[in-house]
């Protein structure tokens, strides 16, 4: 699993949020809901619409943190009721490639395996799935994106 490396510019998404460890699957749950009100923002979507979930706001203790599944929008875009808007910096990430049967899997090859070994760091508070517009996930093999903010040791 060796990643590519990019530098992103800043950008902004909307979606929704919780704030929790997952261990019920808010986060698939959280797509759902979204999926059902995605609708709401399309007419201010970036082209192509492109899908991101934000992990920010780690407690890794109580391994709590906010998740938000949004879609990148222009600046002029209203926030709708009950949705939340994040404000992403630019940054430069390492990306890797996977699926969602093997997210999990990906995430602990990285903090325990790829990051300890290499000559970066985790430089952010912050990490970003990316689902272009090619991604079903009801297809296994869709491939997903995660980005993590990195910098030189």
């Amino acid at each position: 699993m060796t990643p590519t490396f990019t530098s992103k510019k800043s950008f902004r998404i909307i979606g929704l949020q919780f704030r929790g460890n997952n261990n019920n699957n808010e986060c698939p749950k959280l797509w759902e809901s979204f999926s059902k009100r995605s609708d709401e923002l399309i007419p201010k979507a970036l082209k192509p619409v492109n899908a991101y979930g934000v992990c920010s706001d780690f407690e890794m203790e109580q391994k709590i943190f906010t998740y938000t599944a949004g879609l990148e929008v222009s600046n002029d875009a209203t926030i709708p009721e009950g949705m939340v808007e994040l404000q992403i910096p630019e940054h430069e990430y390492a990306v890797f490639e996977c699926t969602l049967p093997v997210l999990e899997k990906t995430i602990d090859y990285i903090y325990k395996t790829w990051l300890p070994k290499s000559e970066y760091k985790h430089s952010a508070s912050l990490e970003i799935e990316y689902y272009d517009k090619d991604f079903d996930p009801q297809k296994p093999e869709s491939i997903m994106y995660l980005y993590i903010p990195i910098s030189k040791e």
